[in-house]
């Protein structure tokens, strides 16, 4: 059995803690100043363990989740932009009297941006698909040289090209816009130039997909990459995409 004064000195608190006790007995105010700091800290650190821990998603999951939000209000025939920043830039949200859905997902090279498109939840087959891909495809940092630059994209565009036309009948490639390496750095205007003759040429060889190059030179861009008014500048796209529905239509009703 334990002797009561060891039990007594055992629960005994030490001096500063009885004399904090006794300050905060007296003066309950006091309570609060010592507790509420301290609550806040203890807050602000489970808030940072938080939010690292749910940290927001890739901005890839984001585009999908957006795309796919657009999509689901589809019900009638529409048409898909797909490609690149310089799709998602495109503002226009109709074309050739037709509703458009801007798949656009930036950053993305043609590999990237194949694999984006087999997540997408299509409602049904768009009567067109346009297609703007090779930006980025023509950044430095994935090549030693615009030879290289151009096989590793031709590996990549052609699985892509085949996806989309297995989505539509008709898949218009616009080709690749001029780079201004002068104002965007680690960019190869060579390598965007091949790589853009080599979708306009792998376009034009594939039955059912046509080719309507909006980008030429001179249009204001704002940083050596993007264009100042993507509108205008798919507007150009506007006379081929819409002759090419209208053949499709006139073919699909004539074998009715």
């Amino acid at each position: 059995m334990i002797p009561r004064r060891l039990l007594d000195g055992a629960l005994r608190l030490p001096p500063l803690l009885e004399r904090l006790g006794k300050i905060v007995l007296r003066h309950p105010l006091t309570l609060a100043l010592i507790v509420l700091p301290l609550a806040l800290l203890l807050g602000s650190l489970a808030g940072y363990g938080f939010g690292r821990a749910g940290s927001a998603p890739p901005y890839r999951a984001t585009r999908l989740q957006a795309v796919t939000a657009d999509l689901g209000r589809i019900e009638g025939d529409y048409l898909l932009a797909t490609g690149d920043s310089h799709i998602e830039r495109w503002p226009t949200r109709t074309l050739c009297g037709l509703p458009l859905v801007n798949a656009g997902l930036a950053g993305a090279t043609a590999g990237a941006y194949a694999d984006f498109l087999a997540r997408l939840p299509l409602p049904h087959p768009p009567r067109a698909v346009i297609l703007t891909i090779g930006t980025n495809d023509a950044n430095a940092k994935r090549f030693s040289n615009e030879y290289e630059a151009a096989i590793r994209f031709e590996a990549s565009f052609e699985p892509l090209l085949g996806a989309l036309q297995r989505t539509s009948r008709i898949v218009l490639v616009t080709g690749v816009p001029p780079i201004d390496t002068a104002r965007a750095e680690g960019f190869s205007a060579e390598a965007a130039e091949r790589i853009g003759s080599l979708a306009e040429s792998t376009c034009k060889a594939t039955s059912g997909c046509l080719v309507a190059n909006p980008f030429t030179p001179g249009l204001p861009m704002v940083d050596g990459v993007h264009y100042r008014d993507y509108a205008a500048v798919y507007r150009r796209i506007g006379p081929a995409l819409c002759a090419a529905l209208e053949r499709e239509h006139a073919v699909t009703a004539s074998t009715r």
